[in-house]
């Protein structure tokens, strides 16, 4: 399979942007020239228009097509890229009148996920992406599968694909889904020896800080670099809690306006480490200028994975680039450590909300009790009468079933509490 060399020269490109009365997205024409520029394009210049709708021949007007088309030619431009989903036809009819590639939104986010593909899983979910984009679109988009050598929308399944049908083309995405599947398998058995644990993702806008966040909660040394989509597998570490407790942090992949429901499909699997948590720190970058958009969209994804309704924590990262404190939520720096101590203690007393709180009291001194409910459990306090009466205030960290066993085996009682006190 080829792939695009970072030692190449960047492909020459025009970004073209439409307003159809709704705004371009989070970030706009500078998220998309960030997007291109991961993808290996330099923009050399921007074309906007306005239009009430789409048009049906080549999205944009025919005049509009003419200024590409000359735009192309005096910055000698390979590439068009445009910051809307088109149709197959758009998309032949576009490259014959401007004599360049033609590249949408979503094939560009393909492009950028297949470049950044690291282990198995990832390849195979992100081809799996591509075909699945593609199969409804092959009586148009042969001419997509023609394009040899490297550049933007090359990678992934598109040389490989150059002569295959529809069927074999289902039948590779059969065979896609059977390998996820079973890798899936093996992810879900690995997270229920956890499943005692309490989990936390990190979840944001891509290039938000959730891995550097991640290396500074729990002194781990995962990759970071200061680029989009460069987290596309789940990441976890143990993370331990002011109180003797610990959680589970999970880093996923990041976020994106107008995510393409292709990717939304075939990352189930990693997104179901999001929508298994107990709670969400929900990442955003303090010093972006589109913040609250872009929280909007994070939120709004979290909806369509059905991630919603599960609590959260806003975090406002970078802390460090910025000295504005916006209202509601915490402010931190995974860089220099500002506000992180703020940050365990409100995961820690999430967590001590959730566990299931119990009141031991015995009459007559137990040390093998005492001994394992200091080992297991989570103690809130412990106080000895006069009389020698013990009352424990604790919460087991594994479930009620052993601490029920022992305290019955002590002939102590045990009765249920409200919360930590």
């Amino acid at each position: 399979m080829t792939t695009l060399e970072r030692s190449t020269p960047p492909e020459r490109v025009i970004l073209v942007t439409v307003g159809l009365g709704r705004s371009a997205g989070a970030g706009g024409d500078e998220e998309m020239v960030r997007l291109i520029g991961t993808a290996g394009g330099a923009v050399l210049d921007t074309i906007h228009q306005n239009l009430a709708r789409p048009d049906a021949v080549s999205f944009v007007g025919r005049g509009k097509v003419e200024e590409i088309t000359r735009r192309a030619e005096e910055l000698e431009a390979t590439t068009i890229v445009l910051n809307h989903n088109l149709t197959p036809g758009q998309v032949t009819r576009l490259e014959r009148a401007t004599r360049c590639k033609v590249i949408d939104r979503t094939e560009l986010i393909l492009a950028i996920f297949a470049l950044n593909a690291r282990t198995v899983q990832a390849r195979l979910q992100i081809e799996l992406a591509q075909l699945r984009y593609t199969l409804p679109r092959l009586s148009g988009m042969w001419h997509h599968f023609s394009r040899l050598g490297a550049g933007i929308g090359t990678r992934g399944p598109g040389e490989t694909q150059l002569e295959v049908d529809r069927r074999r083309a289902r039948a590779r995405i059969s065979t896609l889904e059977t390998r996820l599947a079973a890798l899936e398998t093996g992810a879900r058995l690995r997270r229920s020896a956890r499943a005692e644990m309490f989990k936390v993702s990190l979840v944001g806008y891509t290039n938000a800080g959730k891995s550097s966040l991640l290396n500074a909660l729990c002194e781990a040394s995962v990759p970071v670099e200061d680029k989009l989509f460069a987290t596309l597998d789940t990441t976890s570490r143990r993370l331990s809690l002011p109180g003797s407790g610990t959680a589970l942090l999970s880093d996923t992949v990041g976020f994106i306006d107008r995510l393409p429901e292709t990717l939304v499909t075939s990352f189930q699997g990693t997104l179901d480490v999001v929508r298994e948590a107990d709670l969400l720190l929900l990442v955003a970058d303090i010093s972006c200028p589109d913040r609250e958009e872009r929280l909007a969209v994070v939120t709004s994804t979290l909806d369509r994975i059905g991630a919603g309704g599960i609590p959260r924590l806003l975090v406002w990262n970078k802390a460090d680039l910025s000295p504005r404190r916006p209202p509601g939520g915490l402010s931190v720096s995974a860089l220099t450590g500002e506000g992180l101590e703020d940050l365990m203690d409100a995961v820690s007393g999430f967590w001590k909300k959730t566990l299931a709180w119990y009141t031991v009291s015995m009459d007559i001194p137990h040390g093998g009790l005492e001994n394992w409910i200091r080992r297991n459990c989570l103690v809130e306090s412990s106080v000895k009468s006069d009389s020698g009466r013990t009352v424990i205030h604790c919460a087991p960290l594994r479930g009620k079933g052993e601490l029920v066993s022992r305290v019955n085996a002590a002939s102590a009682e045990l009765q249920p509490s409200e919360d930590a006190g």
